[in-house]
């Protein structure tokens, strides 16, 4: 059997020819393909790493009775750390639509990065074993692609959620732009995460500035016979657990482009677009995987019974953004103003609806989240009225990035229309109600900035604060490492001056 020629793969366009044949396959032409093709495979096979060759073994063996010298053989390297696994599922090979993607991807990451990682196949129910025994899979990263509609089944559902609660990070590429895989993704996708959607990823997302700084990817689309390329923003869906994306999509092609060829159908991004971004999502997920495994667990405190602390409870809104996407550090905030405060904390943290009858009795709200609330008129009343009374309401961007800060300041502006927010000054009683603020520290460089919290005034009383930049979450002292917001130390005098100044109005 005369192996693939690679090199002839990518000059004569092979691929595209396997592409429609996959598009329109039929028992008899199977059999009509090369014996060395597999169903589903539109790329060509993976790369060979060199043979390694042991030191002396061409001499031949000594005359007796000369004793032989211990032969010093070269080691092997060892094997790389895992980052990802191509994910085997279905009952054919379509889940390897380009079986040297990742092999090749791991090799421009290394070139790229200067890290070495590791990948392997995986099958499903692999996976659903390994959890049905109680364990976990350490893999940081599953990758799945395909051209063709599938189905998980409750079992491997419930595992691919588990992993993904876990600290996994699942992504998916419709491989030739394929809708009928995009459809099936999704739908996947709905069903282990009913309350929550795939969205698209805005232009500060990490993921299109992990390595390489992103705005525009030039795509190539096929559409009736007729080829169109442009360049356009990023075009990939993703969805949150916590302070990270744990599951990531691409409807444009990018595993062909991994694997360095293309075809003239479907819907793809440039392979070289396609590689970089490969390797800023490889880049993500390493920058995660400490907060991705820290996230898994939330630690919560409890108060001595004997002596119960009930001054001050702090209660959570829940709404439709990501409410609560850092449960560990609002308890560390419980905690810090325990320790280091002398007022007394209720330890037991309240999450309520935004309703009139469940706000009333807790007069500091604290909201945070990634995307719009999305809070009715009737909400936004109940909070307007809540505050009119004597109540507080303090905003954390949660990680401060674009599309929470654009949704609170629209938010903000259907609670007071006939106010603007301004910006505390820096004599602002606010700063020094626990202990004076002298200096604000970025939290990625360092280095000194200012503190910018803005709020809503009423009678001199601000009873709406909002920090558009992350003043919570690093408070725990591991937070996103791509996030905007200020060190631990200039959290944590923020947050205890915060309550503070409430308590004190």
């Amino acid at each position: 059997m005369t192996p693939w020629n690679r090199r002839k793969f990518l000059v004569t366009g092979t691929g595209a020819a396997l592409t429609h044949w996959v598009a329109d396959a039929t028992p008899g032409a199977a059999q009509a393909q090369p014996a060395e093709r597999k169903l589903g495979t539109c790329g060509p096979p993976p790369r060979k790493n060199p043979e390694r060759q042991a030191a002396a073994e061409a001499f031949p063996p000594l005359p007796l009775p000369a004793v032989p010298l211990r032969r010093s053989e070269p080691k092997a390297e060892p094997a790389p750390p895992l980052m990802a696994a191509k994910l085997e599922y279905g009952t054919t090979q379509d889940w390897n639509t380009d079986p040297g993607d990742l092999d090749y991807l791991m090799r421009q990451v290394r070139s790229a990065l200067g890290l070495w990682y590791g990948w392997k196949n995986l099958n499903i129910n692999e996976l659903v074993a390994l959890y049905q025994t109680d364990k976990r899979l350490k893999i940081p990263a599953l990758y799945i692609s395909g051209h063709e509609a599938f189905q998980f089944t409750p079992p491997q559902r419930d595992a691919l959620r588990q992993y993904l609660l876990d600290g996994g990070t699942l992504f998916g590429d419709a491989c030739c732009g394929r809708p009928e895989f995009a459809q099936s993704f999704q739908t996947e996708v709905r069903a282990m995460f009913p309350d929550r959607g795939l969205d698209p990823l805005e232009l500060d997302h990490p993921l299109f500035r992990a390595f390489y700084k992103y705005s525009t990817v030039n795509y190539i689309d096929y559409r009736n016979g007729a080829k169109a390329e442009y360049a356009g923003p990023p075009q990939m869906l993703g969805m949150n657990l916590g302070c990270r994306t744990a599951i990531v999509f691409t409807p444009a092609d990018i595993s062909c482009g991994w694997d360095d060829h293309t075809h003239p159908s479907g819907f793809r991004m440039f392979p070289g677009d396609a590689m970089r971004l490969g390797i800023n999502l490889i880049s993500y997920v390493a920058a995660m995987r400490n907060l991705a495994e820290t996230q898994a667990f939330t630690r919560q405190i409890r108060a001595n019974p004997q002596s119960p602390r009930s001054q001050f409870v702090l209660a959570q809104l829940k709404h439709q953004g990501d409410w609560n996407p850092d449960p560990n550090s609002t308890y560390q905030w419980l905690r810090q103003l325990a320790g280091e405060t002398a007022l007394a904390v209720s330890f037991d943290l309240k999450y309520v609806e935004p309703t009139e009858a469940k706000i009333a009795p807790y007069p500091f709200l604290y909201l945070t989240g990634f995307r719009d609330p999305k809070f009715s008129a009737d909400e936004l009343a109940a909070l307007r009225r809540h505050l009119q009374a004597g109540g507080m309401l303090f905003i954390n961007n949660c990680s401060g990035y674009n599309a929470f800060d654009r949704a609170i300041r629209e938010m903000v502006r259907g609670l007071f229309p006939d106010q603007k927010m301004a910006t505390l000054p820096a004599d602002h009683e606010l700063f020094r109600a626990f202990a004076p603020l002298n200096e604000a520290r970025d939290r990625q460089s360092g280095q000194p900035r200012p503190v910018e919290l803005e709020a809503i005034s009423i009678r001199k009383r601000a009873v709406l604060i909002y920090s558009k930049n992350d003043m919570i979450t690093h408070l725990k002292q591991l937070s996103d490492p791509f996030g905007n917001g200020y060190d631990s130390e200039t959290c944590k005098q923020l947050a205890l001056n915060l309550v503070a100044y409430a308590l004190q109005h």
